[in-house]
């Protein structure tokens, strides 16, 4: 089976990013489009490519990135929560990478059926994709039920392209909301994590960024969403109504173990 990934490739897209592609087995392909969200689109695509030129472990075969740069798409660039890159400014500038880029609308045209999907972004380009290919598997970090709001009265990947979340939602899905997250067993912002390698500096840089930012709080909010694809008898889930009236299939984290523990796993 094929996987795409829709990132728009702030920290903890590209913590999540990295924890998928090194435990990406049985995937044929994966596929990875960068898009606008937590950076501009250009952006995104730049710290993509950034990202898997650092990888410290083989990639996986059948890796594509995907440019969405030519499409008009929300976003907003949060430098006090991602820095000045957007990726928490740990990468060098210069590095190259041999993974090959198509263009969307190329890309698109090549979209078949029965693909897995995981979507941590923005949904307006997902709105794209599955209308003219539905996902046999389809998981998303956004939206948000009782938790309070962190983007204008709603979760930030809900809150750029509403209109898209709630047409994308009608699929069946799993959702990775700020209910989801944000457990206390899951906040590192008071523990910090030791040892070494991409992943821990890019999760260790989210939490020194929300002293800088003044959020309550670091959770590394789009690597649960993998978690869930790795292990989802770590979860329960349960069906509840955002206040947009959409009906989701939240993903409850039921393992009770800190992040700190799961990390690696």
């Amino acid at each position: 089976m094929k996987l795409i990934v829709f990132c728009d490739y702030g920290l903890d897209d590209a913590a999540a990013t990295y924890d998928l592609l090194r435990r990406a087995k049985g995937y044929e392909a994966i596929d990875l489009v960068a898009i606008g969200g937590n950076v501009p689109p250009a952006v995104a695509l730049k710290n993509a490519l950034k990202l898997l030129a650092g990888l410290d472990f083989p990639l996986p075969p059948r890796v594509r990135v995907v440019d969405t740069t030519a499409v008009s798409q929300p976003y907003r660039f949060l430098k006090d929560i991602h820095g000045d890159d957007g990726m928490g400014d740990l990468l060098p500038e210069t590095q190259e990478t041999s993974v090959p880029v198509v263009g969307f609308s190329e890309w698109l045209l090549t979209a078949e059926e029965g693909y897995a999907l995981l979507s941590l972004g923005p949904m307006t380009l997902v709105k794209t994709l599955v209308g003219r290919a539905a996902p046999s598997r389809f998981v998303f970090m956004g939206g948000n039920i009782a938790e309070t709001p962190n983007y204008h009265g709603y979760e930030f990947n809900h809150a750029l392209d509403r209109e898209a979340f709630s047409a994308c939602v009608k699929l069946p899905h799993v959702a990775i909301t700020m209910d989801t997250c944000r457990v206390p067993v899951l906040n590192i912002q008071d523990c910090g994590l030791s040892g070494t390698g991409m992943l821990r500096d890019l999760v260790r840089r989210s939490r020194e960024l929300t002293f800088r930012s003044g959020e309550k709080g670091c959770y590394i909010w789009d690597d649960l969403a993998v978690k869930y694809l790795l292990h989802p008898d770590w979860f329960k889930l349960e069906t509840r109504a955002d206040r947009d009236g959409n009906l989701l299939t939240v993903a409850r984290y039921v393992l009770n173990k800190p992040f700190t523990e799961i990390v690696d796993e």
